[in-house]
């Protein structure tokens, strides 16, 4: 089975265009060349012809009369051995020859007298002019036509050859620039193939083009948009276990306990694996809304409150106070895993009691947790500071509070870490969310 035709090239389509270009030049450079070539050069030699039937009319106008008056001379005038380019005739009123160089025909180059420039048939370029005042007598002369064409020929000949050498000089140096100005696609193509999405230092260069720099720009723009993506499917893996853990744990013993306890309490422990179990769908719902949403996070905010959403989580082993009750608007699917993670951390860092107050300010909701755990070092919270400062979270974070900050992110606000107070043992976070109108 066939593959899919090549796409045309732009290169070949370029070469392809500049080579018509010198071809379309060359021939109308050789018609205009020759054109004008022929046109001076026939002027040329006409004028030539001109001049020397000039010459010869002063002469015979002004030669002596008398026995060797020019009637008397010979028909034929000697002359050394030579090539003749012109020759000449005096022809009478009838047409008859009655003196003619060497090389000239014996017959004239026209029956009846003509004067100016004509030609007889292809073998004479003649020039008529008459011979004094009344005189039945017309001199012409006239060039052999095979020497007019060779020489427009050998003039054509050279100015095409030139032409020609210029034209494909022109048009090698053309391709050549073609190739240099098309070098920056090709290394544009071979950097973008070497480009890695989630290591930013294999970008493509923007190069000293604009068209290039406009391309590596959509690229690096492009990389930018999957490595997000990417590391949202990697955050999603580690985050979906981190979250799906309690609730899947208390199923666990729930069943467990159904189990062993006697048959008439089977229906309850079964009302709270089912209560756990549509926790747990929520939670994979709405983290799937987190992570494939990218940047258009598709929440589903509803009106919520503090101690509500609280009431709906379990709380084995922790003692959760809240202090400060507040309403707001939000993903109430999502704010729950965010407190849920950062109730679990602080069950990690040992932690008995945490106290959760509400309030709204300057256009946030801010949701602060403190528990009394072993908390954190001041070197361990400038680190983690840092990697919340960092796009989807960075390195150096744990998952909970990555999710938390993720959270956040997606309703427009930030996670906060108030630095470690000396005379407070524990640690403290604050969830940032904007405020947002009553959704009816």
């Amino acid at each position: 089975m066939s593959g899919p035709a090549p796409l045309p090239s732009l290169r070949a389509e370029l070469l392809r265009l500049t080579t018509l270009v010198a071809l379309g030049w060359l021939l109308v450079l050789a018609l205009t060349v020759s054109w004008a070539v022929r046109h001076e050069v026939n002027d040329l030699l006409d004028e030539a012809l001109r001049e020397a039937a000039e010459v010869m009319y002063g002469v015979l106008a002004t030669a002596p009369q008398g026995a060797q008056a020019p009637m008397a001379l010979p028909e034929v005038l000697p002359a050394p051995a030579h090539d003749e380019k012109f020759v000449w005739q005096i022809v009478d009123g009838q047409g008859q020859v009655l003196r003619r160089s060497h090389k000239a025909p014996h017959t004239s180059f026209s029956p009846k007298p003509r004067l100016g420039w004509f030609d007889e048939g292809r073998s004479w370029r003649v020039y008529g002019i008459q011979l004094g005042e009344g005189r039945p007598q017309t001199l012409y002369v006239a060039q052999i036509g095979s020497e007019r064409r060779e020489a427009t020929h050998e003039a054509l000949a050279t100015v095409l050859l030139v032409a020609v050498t210029v034209s494909l000089i022109w048009a090698l140096l053309l391709r050549q620039r073609v190739d240099r100005t098309l070098r920056p696609l090709l290394d544009l193509t071979r950097e973008i193939e070497a480009f890695d999405p989630l290591n930013p230092a294999t970008a493509p260069a923007q190069g000293q083009r604009a068209e290039t720099a406009a391309i590596s720009e959509a690229v690096r723009a492009l990389g930018s948009r999957l490595a997000r993506k990417v590391r949202l499917e990697r955050a999603f893996s580690a985050c979906a276990a981190h979250s799906l853990r309690t609730p899947l744990a208390g199923m666990d013993a729930q069943l467990a306990l159904a189990q062993r306890e006697p048959p008439g309490s089977a229906p309850q422990r079964l009302a709270r694996a089912r209560a756990a179990l549509t926790r747990l769908t929520r939670v994979v719902q709405s983290l799937l809304a987190l992570f494939r949403a990218g940047e258009d996070w598709g929440l589903q905010l509803r009106e919520c409150r503090l101690s509500q959403l609280m009431a709906e989580i379990p709380l084995e082993g922790l003692d959760v106070v809240v202090e400060t009750d507040v309403a707001f608007v939000a993903d109430p699917d999502l704010i729950t895993i965010a407190l849920v993670n950062l109730l679990d951390n602080a069950v990690r860092f040992d932690a008995q009691h945490v106290r959760l107050s509400g309030s709204v300010l300057d256009g946030q909701v801010r949701l602060r947790l403190e528990d009394d755990g072993t908390g954190i070092s001041e070197a361990r919270w400038r680190e983690v500071q840092q990697a919340l400062e960092v796009v989807d979270g960075g390195a150096g974070i744990g998952l909970g509070l990555r999710l938390a900050a993720l959270v956040a992110q997606a309703h427009g606000g930030q996670l906060i870490l108030p630095p470690p107070d000396g005379e407070r043992r524990g640690f403290a976070v604050v969830l940032s969310l904007a405020l947002r109108a009553a959704v009816h």
